[in-house]
């Protein structure tokens, strides 16, 4: 028997040393380094080839915007699907950029694109949520990394996108400083309910820009940049209010601010204004035009995401003192008929809790002395009332309410009334504000500005508020004119021989109507008649049977003939009633021909857009003024020198005590249905119209100079004071006296040389003779009136008046024109 035998091989293994064990690993460690390297290294070359250009980053803007400017060149208004607003570095407050920093990039100004720390830092977190089974990773991607995927590429995690985006960033860090690449970054982002950037983010939450930013309400937005759907304070307020209070912390983690705080700051609510509520503008009936014309000619893709520029000829001041006039002035009249009691009531629509309550009109979280808001009515004795607006208390006594012809509050409000309240005065530190009862009109209004010697429309309101109507009564309403046609029917008379010191007789007329056959019996407004009065007289007294002599004589027709000639196109037949305004025009028609009396007899074309480029720069299509001489120079300026009588004589001399070159003419309409004035200055000529959408009066006497003319006067009031303003600016500084003196004796005078800021200037080919006022003859030393009147040469009159010639004009000794005169 054979026995087997067992081999057993036994292989000796060399014990290795510490050090040796050591080495093998750097070895092991250095070539998988090495091969990460090269793997990323041969990424790049496969995928740089296909990567995005940032050569242009710093000079890009989201081309989705299309972007309005005002004459200055300032950006006004934007159309886009998206609501954007571009915020510079600098206006991005400082606890905004330190909220953003703490909580998406600590290291972002040490790193150069990539934070190799923050990257393992995100893998060891990884690896915990792994284990915790949550799917979705930390990427660890510095700002820039952000902001390189969200220009771009996609939002899809793979390997391929982390490359190209650590590459942009590497890129983008290179060619942009680290203050340009944060501004991008808090205007990229999207940050919920339509809102992109921090900017209308800011506005959007709190109702305020974001430099007023507070702590809490910069670290709620900072924390919303992770995750918009998520951490929407509208719809989830509790994972929101978590995410903020984590943003504190991670502020008071990096040392900007203390945990005292961060602690504090961390016992505020969201206090974030309601989503749904009303936005108000500047200029909402001139940019509603634009873009009616824009998307009309170019279409809505391209006005909503074509990236225009559009610049036009918007003045700001101009078209903030034209809404802020008017809306007062429409008020003011308004509360000529009383108090209304047709005020919305919250309690009654079951809204019990009115402190909390949040009106649909407060689209912003301030409150400034001079404003009209709404305001509910929390308490109210006979003569105190309590009234919530916004986030203060306002205060109201029953001074100042004579005009709703009550004498205590509670006759007139009850608790949970939705009223207006003018605000008088805030004191921010109690949140308190003292205010006072007033009323949303029922009367309308309109409001346009052109600039004559151009054309371009500086201002223009369609009516009290576009919130309550976008029909625009500035271009839209047709309304009769009244007396304020009469100097397009002057100017034609003028042409057709006749002076200012023609004479012709008010006195009651009977005409027969050429056209209609009809008769036709004109009454002058006050019922009175004169007699032998000037031209210059009827037009300043606003004389209706003058007017309707004058008419009469170069026929209506011609009257026609002048109007379409002044750039007026709507319908208007050859009636002698045409002398009293009786066809419907709108107010730009009227403010365009207005404009030819001080641009020398040149008519501008009115127009809004001076230039369009798409988002390359190219020019889509500009426009330069467009003109056509109307009338001579001469016969502008005598008209003009006439509505200047207007202004400081007649119907509107109310407006002489702006002490500035002014003329225009008032207009009322039949039943006091509408009221005009439009007047004009060397350098601007606005319009003012007011009345109600349906053909209503006024009331008695609600005349032109009664209801639109003080809304004229404010708005120029405010345009002149600019004008000193720019003018004493501009002005160089004093000569000091002492060194005057040793110049020499022969100096001038600071008086002598200066020149009126601004003034209409005579043309050529005219001359001045003095005259009486009343008769239009040559001046004698009886003569109650004299005055310097103008003339084209050989016009003048040639005789001296006489104590009958006085006796002609029936009110010539009247103790209330003498009185005038002395004024």
């Amino acid at each position: 028997m054979v026995e087997k035998r067992k081999i057993v091989f036994k292989i000796k293994i060399p014990r290795l040393s510490k050090k040796k064990i050591l080495k093998g690993l750097l070895l092991i460690f250095v070539l998988s380094i090495a091969l990460m390297l090269g793997g990323m290294f041969g990424a790049y070359l496969v995928i740089r080839e296909n990567l995005p250009s940032v050569a242009e980053l710093e000079q890009m803007k989201p081309k989705i915007i299309s972007v309005v400017y005002s004459d200055s060149g300032q950006p006004v208004k934007e159309f886009a699907v998206e609501r954007r607003i571009q915020v510079p570095y600098e206006k991005i407050p400082l606890v905004l950029k330190q909220a953003i920093i703490a909580t998406e990039d600590p290291r972002f100004f040490a790193h150069k694109g990539i934070d190799y720390r923050g990257i393992l830092r995100a893998i060891k977190e990884d690896i915990f949520r792994v284990m915790l089974g949550k799917r979705r990773l930390h990427g660890g991607s510095t700002i820039t990394q952000q902001l390189a995927r969200s220009l771009f590429l996609y939002s899809q995690q793979t390997i391929r996108r982390k490359l190209k985006e650590m590459f942009l960033a590497v890129e983008i860090e290179r060619k942009l400083t680290k203050e340009k690449i944060f501004e991008l970054y808090c205007n990229q982002f999207y940050l919920g309910h339509g809102a992109w950037g921090v900017e209308s983010a800011s506005q959007l939450y709190f109702g305020k820009s974001v430099s007023e930013l507070t702590l809490p309400e910069a670290a709620m937005i900072a924390g919303i940049f992770r995750g918009p759907s998520l951490y929407s304070p509208y719809n989830n307020p509790t994972v929101t209010l978590n995410r903020r209070n984590h943003v504190l912390n991670r502020m008071a983690e990096e040392g900007f601010i203390t945990r005292e705080v961060a602690e504090e700051a961390k016992k505020q609510p969201l206090n974030v204004l309601p989503l749904k509520r009303e936005t108000t503008e500047i200029g909402a009936y001139f940019f509603e035009e634009v873009r009616k014309y824009v998307e009309r000619k170019y279409g809505d893709e391209a006005l909503y995401r074509g990236g225009l520029k559009i610049y036009t000829t918007i003045n700001l001041d101009y078209q903030r003192y034209a809404e802020e006039a008017l809306s007062k002035g429409l008020r003011a009249q308004d509360k000529k008929y009383g108090w209304r009691k047709d005020k919305r009531n919250l309690l009654a629509e079951g809204k019990t809790d009115l402190k909390k309550y949040w009106l649909d009109s407060w689209d912003s979280s301030d409150l400034k002395p001079g404003e009209v808001e709404e305001g509910i009515v929390l308490d109210v004795g006979k003569t105190e009332a309590k009234v919530k607006i916004k986030n203060y208390l306002g205060l109201m006594s029953n001074k100042g309410i004579e005009w709703t012809r009550a004498k205590f509050l509670d006759s007139l409000i009850k608790p949970g009334d939705v009223v207006l309240v003018e605000i008088k005065s805030v004191d921010e530190a109690s949140k308190t504000a003292q205010v006072s009862l007033d009323q949303e009109p029922q009367l309308e209004g309109a409001f346009m500005a052109i600039d004559p010697a151009t054309g371009q429309i500086k201002a223009m309101v369609g009516g009290y508020s576009f919130k309550r109507s976008q029909f625009n009564r500035a271009t839209q309403a047709l309304r009769q004119t009244g007396s304020a046609i009469k100097p397009i029917l002057y100017t034609a008379a003028l042409e057709k021989g006749f002076t200012p010191a023609s004479v012709i007789v008010d006195e009651p007329t009977n005409f027969i109507d050429k056209w209609t056959g009809q008769p036709w019996s004109p009454k002058n407004y006050d019922g009175e008649y004169h007699g032998a009065v000037t031209l210059r007289t009827g037009l300043e007294e606003s004389r209706n049977v003058v007017t309707a002599k004058l008419l009469d004589y170069i026929s209506p027709q011609v009257g026609v003939e002048y109007c379409r000639k002044f750039g007026i196109t709507s319908t208007i037949y050859p009636y002698l009633s045409l002398s009293l305004g009786a066809f419907e025009v709108t107010l730009q028609e009227l403010v365009s021909a207005f404009s030819v009396f001080p641009n020398k007899g040149v008519r501008a074309r009115p127009y809004f857009i001076i230039r369009i480029e798409d988002k390359d720069g190219n020019v889509l299509e500009e426009n330069i003024p467009s003109t056509e001489e109307v009338i001579s120079p001469q016969i502008a300026y005598i008209m003009t020198y006439l509505l200047q009588g207007v202004v400081q004589r007649g119907t509107a001399r109310a407006a002489a005590s702006l002490n500035w070159p002014l003329a225009g003419k008032t207009g009322t309409t039949n039943k006091f249905t509408d009221a005009w004035f439009i007047g004009f200055s060397p350098s601007l000529c606005a319009g003012v119209w007011v009345g109600y959408d349906t053909k209503v009066s006024m009331g008695e006497r609600q005349s032109g100079a009664v209801v639109a003319l003080p809304i004229w006067i404010d708005f120029f009031a405010r345009v002149i004071e600019d004008k000193k303003k720019e003018y004493e600016a501009s002005q160089p500084a004093p000569v000091n006296a002492e060194s005057t003196m040793n110049e020499g004796e022969n100096q001038e005078t600071p008086s002598q040389g200066i020149k009126p800021i601004e003034d209409f200037e005579v043309p050529p080919n005219l001359v001045f003779v003095t005259i009486d006022r009343k008769t239009g003859l040559l001046a004698s030393p009886i003569c109650k009136y004299p005055f310097r009147e103008v003339f084209l040469p050989g016009t003048e009159p040639t005789r001296y008046c006489s104590l009958q010639d006085h006796l002609r004009v029936l009110d010539y000794y009247s103790e209330r024109e003498a009185r005038e005169e002395r004024h």
